[in-house]
């Protein structure tokens, strides 16, 4: 909860690199027109370091900066919490978003941002002074914030991680005689941890899909493929596509393919172009999940 700077209550107790959340969102918030688009599906640890991130956190602050909105909210960026008439706010309020941007103490911003990861991040970096200040947040008053320290610790690994040259932290892979390479299995990782997807189609035994799939094992007993069900929700699976096609030098992707469009990263000007055979399993086959094939 943001206050004046009195505790009025105590607060409710991943992203590859900073272009998982990049595009136009439009002006949402009075004092911050033209913010970037926010996390796409992504919440959590992951969701509020990215959004932080972009929004100039660094450092110490970075690591404020999570761990005070994981302790009010839990990165949960729909996440509300009504608070009794205050000092200010006769008639109650409500805390909104990621960091829980109070509707009357911080009326200036918009439902619209405070519910957005990337805008609400744009907000809570002005309000806390670029991270000096956190007095207006009663998880930091009340020490809170220190519990998700070391979850927030850890979400800043994981980008960092992702941003190294290679980009494929060690302790990814799963051995064969049918298992994952390591960049396929560490994509699957990141694709379950920032879009909690779990319907993941993996490595295959020769069936299923066509000659020499990216599927099937190679001599290690290894795919580089992976297949990430999306239903009939194709805003998440453009959402997933976008953001693989964004990060396909750290993961190693080789091409991504969804909805009948495919991007490959062999091409020497690679862009998002329809599948050139219209009767190709790429054009037909890819409508209920992004196919997303590793080097």
């Amino acid at each position: 909860m943001t206050t004046r700077g009195s505790v009025l209550g105590l607060g409710v107790v991943l992203l590859l690199v900073p272009v998982v959340i990049a595009g136009a969102f439009g002006a949402l918030s009075g004092s911050s027109p033209g913010i970037s688009s926010g996390a796409l599906g992504i919440t959590g640890p992951v969701g509020l370091t990215a959004a932080a991130r972009q929004a100039g956190f660094h450092g110490q602050a970075l690591r404020v900066a999570v761990a005070v909105g994981l302790a009010e909210s839990g990165g949960d960026p729909t996440a509300k919490r009504p608070n009794p008439p205050t000092p200010g706010c006769l008639h109650g309020s409500l805390d909104r978003g990621g960091w829980q941007l109070n509707d009357c103490y911080h009326a200036e911003v918009t439902d619209a941002c405070a519910y957005h990861l990337s805008c609400a991040a744009r907000e809570a970096y002005r309000i806390s002074a670029g991270g000096a200040d956190w007095t207006s947040w009663t998880t930091f008053i009340s020490g809170a914030w220190r519990a998700q320290l070391a979850a927030a610790v850890g979400a800043i690994a994981t980008l960092d991680a992702a941003s190294t040259v290679g980009g494929i932290p060690p302790g990814y892979g799963t051995p064969g005689p049918c298992g994952l390479a390591r960049a396929a299995d560490y994509t699957r990782h990141l694709v379950t941890e920032l879009f909690g997807i779990t319907d993941i189609g993996e490595c295959a035994l020769f069936t299923g899909h066509i000659p020499k799939s990216d599927h099937y094992p190679d001599a290690n007993g290894q795919a580089h493929a992976i297949d990430v069900m999306v239903g009939t929700d194709t805003a998440l699976g453009w959402q997933v596509a976008e953001w693989a096609a964004a990060n396909a030098a750290a993961l190693h992707i080789k091409y991504v393919l969804f909805a009948g469009e495919i991007i490959d990263f062999r091409e020497p000007v690679p862009s998002w172009h329809a599948c050139r055979d219209p009767t190709s399993s790429c054009a037909t086959e890819h409508s209920d999940h992004v196919h997303v094939s590793t080097r």
